[in-house]
């Protein structure tokens, strides 16, 4: 019987490995750290947020979730729905429904057309008071 060796692929030499520039080594006017690759493939960078300046405005999204998910409970308790039975209406479980209700996960715009369909109001009414 022969054997046959088996051997880790070789790397292609050719190809630029991109390396990973740590946000506090990003200074507009200077040059890249040595060992990094800069790319430049036409692609726009965010920079507060490649730096890690940016944060994302969570209490305007968690209030929106909320809210959201205030109107689902209401519309659900008004057509006599059991969290599971509206859950198996849109392919979800009725654990994952209350944790729409309860603003814990983002509803998809998929999946609120799906609840909004199953419940009988239009896809606006989940957003009407939220201003």
């Amino acid at each position: 019987m022969m054997m046959v060796q088996h051997h880790a692929p070789t790397l292609d030499r050719a190809r630029p490995r991109l390396g990973f520039v740590p946000a506090p080594a990003l200074r507009l006017g200077a040059s890249a750290p040595r060992g990094a690759t800069l790319i430049d493939d036409g692609r726009q960078i965010d920079l507060e947020e490649a730096t890690g300046r940016y944060k994302p405005n969570q209490a305007a999204e968690l209030k929106m979730h909320r809210h959201i998910g205030k109107r689902l409970r209401q519309k659900r308790q008004e057509r006599g729905l059991s969290l599971p039975a509206l859950g198996k209406r849109v392919a979800r479980s009725g654990q994952q429904i209350q944790k729409y209700e309860v603003g814990h996960d983002a509803i998809k715009a998929a999946t609120l057309f799906q609840l909004a369909d199953a419940l009988g109001v239009p896809m606006a009414w989940f957003f009407e008071g939220l201003v």
